[in-house]
């Protein structure tokens, strides 16, 4: 069962959802301490399957610690759940992000654990996409990020890094990235990401983003070099939002997906993973008074397996208060392949979801 991907709480350094209450931005919190913040949240999560399969609740948390003195700072972001994230993960609790940071407008130096830039950031959802699930979003990774914006109304987003080694606890269910193989891990992971925008007036955005990364996939009995290439856009205007992206990946960072093999079979049968997948993203939200609606699509093609998935995610959040929110989200997750038609996934999402 897909455990869903989405933060308890808007990542400070991104735009927060575009619900009718959102948090408030960083830079209008008041510090506890004089150059130290802390924020964080809780999502309260329920998965009630449609087609016969367990249930499941779940509590999931993190805080986010920055202290900054001048120029200098670091940021700490430990997270927990009631049940372990994933099967692979060493516990319940776990760092997602660590780093310090160096800041010369407009350029901003970090190292350590941090997340990489690929692609659109997010969607919006809570349950999440196919894309989250085979780790290619909010995937934190061990390095060097430097970053740099230039502009106000009409610039930029720059982003170089390199990770030396990926950081193990992204949302992605088990043998669908590198990270949930025992003994396998990315490795020397090259990314980038410009991202133009467009200030249309005090309410409406228009943000472009070409970004891609090179890999070594460090597998059990092969090494793979994986390269990705994405092209994306958002609209925000007014309570409208509308959103798109489209990811190329060539090469294999996987033994067994989307075919898993069976070992225990008489002959074993082995697994067989795709180097030459495609991957779609688009999406759009409504805004009226406290209710959002949103609706997102994501595909993944398989391409030389003959093998895609789609999933449909409408959903409808509520702000019951300036911190807190409710969201319900219907997810219907196909796979289509020679042998036919199959689930993946139907399922009920509710989350309530409280911030500070």
């Amino acid at each position: 069962m897909p455990v869903p991907g989405r933060d308890p709480a808007p990542e400070p350094t991104e735009a927060a959802p575009s619900t009718a209450a959102p948090v408030a931005p960083e830079e209008e919190k008041a510090a506890w301490v004089p150059g130290v913040k802390l924020n964080g949240g809780i999502a309260i999560y329920y998965y009630q399957p449609t087609n016969g399969w367990e249930n499941q609740y779940l509590i999931y948390s993190n805080l986010r610690f920055q202290a900054r003195w001048d120029a200098f700072g670091l940021y700490f972001e430990p997270r927990l759940s009631n049940e372990k994230m994933r099967a692979y993960y060493d516990g319940l609790a776990w760092v997602h992000q660590a780093y310090v940071f160096a800041e010369f407008a407009p350029v901003t130096l970090k190292i350590g654990k941090l997340y990489k830039q690929v692609g659109l950031f997010w969607d919006n959802t809570f349950y999440g996409n196919i894309q989250v699930y085979e780790g290619l979003k909010f995937d934190p990774n061990s390095g060097v990020s430097l970053e740099a914006k230039i502009g106000k109304l009409v610039g930029a987003e720059l982003w170089a890094q390199f990770f030396v080694i990926d950081g193990h606890t992204n949302a992605s269910l088990a043998g669908r990235d590198t990270i949930s193989i025992p003994g396998a891990r990315r490795r020397n992971i090259f990314a980038a990401r410009v991202q133009p925008f467009f200030e249309l007036s005090a309410r409406s955005r228009l943000m472009l983003g070409l970004s891609g990364e090179s890999f070594t996939a460090d597998l059990p009995n092969e090494t793979n070099t994986v390269q990705r290439l994405a092209a994306d856009l958002k609209l925000t205007w007014g309570g409208f939002g509308i959103w798109g992206e489209v990811l190329r990946q060539r090469g294999a960072n996987v033994t067994a997906f989307p075919y898993a093999g069976d070992p225990a079979a008489t002959p074993p049968v082995p697994g067989r993973s795709s180097a030459d997948n495609t991957y779609l993203l688009a999406g759009t939200e409504f805004a009226i008074l406290p209710v959002t609606l949103r609706y997102n699509l994501s595909v993944a093609r398989y391409r030389d397996l003959q093998v895609q998935e789609v999933l449909h995610l409408p959903g409808v959040e509520v702000a019951l208060h300036e911190h807190v929110s409710f969201l319900a989200e219907y997810a219907v997750w196909n796979r289509f392949a020679p042998e036919g038609v199959s689930d993946y996934d139907h399922s009920l999402n509710l989350t309530v979801m409280a911030y500070f």
